[in-house]
């Protein structure tokens, strides 16, 4: 079962960034499939891990795609990048202490943030870096 399934409305035309954005949407599937299904003994640690790795990996590439091509919004961008990503570490210290139930709370946050960040932020971005030629990280 899937919470998000890609379409072309989130397609920012930037292969690389794409790509990313359909692994994170594959990943957040993934962890509400096991939120839905009450999957026993999953190993929602391993989930929170590849979550901070990955959008550590997608952030950087993003930036570097940003800083490359002069885009004028990058100081906003890297604060959302940074929002999230504390976010996302809280949410991982609260699962890891003990409270091993994955919540709503984070399967809403998942989604309503990569959604409107790729929506939103992103599309904006990647029509600049399209229209400015700078299609590859640096």
């Amino acid at each position: 079962m899937y919470l998000i399934t890609w379409n072309a409305r989130y397609a920012t035309g930037i292969e690389e960034i794409d790509e990313h954005h359909r692994h994170l949407v594959e990943l957040l599937n993934t962890v509400y499939d096991h939120f839905v299904n009450r999957t026993p003994c999953w190993d929602g640690a391993k989930i929170f891990a590849e979550l901070t790795a990955y959008t550590r990996l997608h952030f950087a590439a993003e930036e570097s795609l940003m800083r490359a091509g002069g885009y004028p919004g990058y100081a906003l961008h890297k604060i959302r990048h940074k929002q999230f990503a504390a976010r996302l570490e809280e949410m991982r210290d609260t699962f890891c202490s003990g409270q091993r139930e994955m919540s709503f709370e984070l399967l809403t946050f998942l989604n309503t943030w990569l959604l409107s960040h790729i929506l939103d932020a992103d599309a904006d971005m990647g029509r600049f870096v399209m229209a400015n030629g700078h299609r590859k990280a640096a």
